[in-house]
Order: C-alpha cells, then sequence, then structure tokens
C-alpha cells in the first residue's frame, strides 16, 4: 500500500516540476510582439456637445421643452413653475420631485439641447448647466431650496433675443 503511495505521490511531484518548469521558459521567452498598452474607460464615452454657431440665440419657447422637478419640501412648487412655463409658451412635461436638485435651479440639458437650456435659462438666472445623455431639445429644471422664483417676463422675452455664451471648448469664429 505504501509502495502505491509512494509511487503516485511522486508520479505527482514530477508532473507538478515539468508544469513549473515549463511555465519558467514561457516567462522567460521575449514576447515577439509586445503589444500595446490602451487606456481604459468606465462605462460609454460622454456624449460630446453639439457646439452652437457664434452669434446663435436661445431656441424659441414654442421649440422647448420643459420638465420641472421639486427639489424642495415646498409643495406643489413643480406644478406652479410649470404652469408658469407653459404661460409663456414653452412645451411642458409632467412635474414631478427629484433628490437630486444641488442648487437654486439646475437645467439638465443633452448634447443637443444646448440652445433649448439657454432659453430656460434667461428665465432662470443664476441656474447651473449640466448636459447628460438625453436628445433633442428636451430639457428638466430641478429646482432646489434657494429657488426665488422664474425671471419677469418682459426681462426674459429680451434675452431670447441676445447671443448665447458659447460654452467651454468650442469654436467661437
Amino acid at each position: 500500500m505504501r509502495a502505491t503511495q509512494l509511487a503516485i505521490f511522486s508520479v505527482l511531484a514530477l508532473f507538478l516540476i515539468g508544469i513549473g518548469a515549463y511555465a519558467v521558459s514561457e516567462f522567460r521567452e521575449p514576447v515577439a510582439e509586445p503589444g500595446e498598452i490602451v487606456p481604459k474607460s468606465f462605462g460609454e464615452n460622454p456624449a460630446e456637445l453639439t457646439c452652437p454657431e457664434p452669434g446663435a440665440v436661445p431656441l424659441p419657447p414654442a421649440e422647448v421643452t420643459v420638465t420641472v422637478l421639486n427639489g424642495t419640501s415646498r409643495g406643489g412648487l413643480a406644478g406652479e413653475v410649470t404652469g408658469q412655463f407653459s404661460e409663456r409658451g414653452f412645451m411642458v412635461g409632467d412635474a414631478g420631485n427629484t433628490r437630486n436638485a444641488t442648487a437654486a435651479a439646475t437645467i439638465v440639458h443633452g448634447p443637443s439641447g444646448y440652445l433649448a437650456a439657454q432659453s430656460v435659462h434667461v428665465h432662470v438666472p443664476g441656474a447651473t448647466l449640466r448636459m447628460d445623455e438625453r436628445e433633442g431639445a428636451e430639457v428638466s429644471l430641478l429646482l432646489g431650496d434657494e429657488f426665488s422664483g422664474l425671471e419677469k417676463e418682459a426681462t426674459a422675452a429680451a434675452g431670447l433675443e441676445k447671443a448665447v455664451e458659447i460654452p467651454e471648448g468650442c469654436p467661437t469664429g
């Protein structure tokens, strides 16, 4: 019995030594093509902003859909502001609530929605702009605790006639 065990363990030991010797020889051999180190990215590539032409003005309100989301404890705020945007000629989405409001007001737009976001921005001065992956001229307005109301309608209407600020990274002409 012991002789059989000794023979089996000897064969296994020789087998493991053979595998180790083969692995060492493979690691010592130079690689014919070392390959290329490619930078890794996590997730999908972020979308790039569609740059507006120099002198472009915000989109007319009738071409912009705005969805107002309330991030405050004030009940009915999103519905009230949605009504005001509707009165000013915007298409409106369903008002709702959010937990993502981090400023007085945040305007979220897609890569091709910069001019739509600027149209909402003239009505909500001081709002921060943030881009996500959405398409078209749909914009979300996230209201935070410091939100105090929309700009006066006459002032906002005048702002719609002024050229927008060209975003960083876009050609200025």
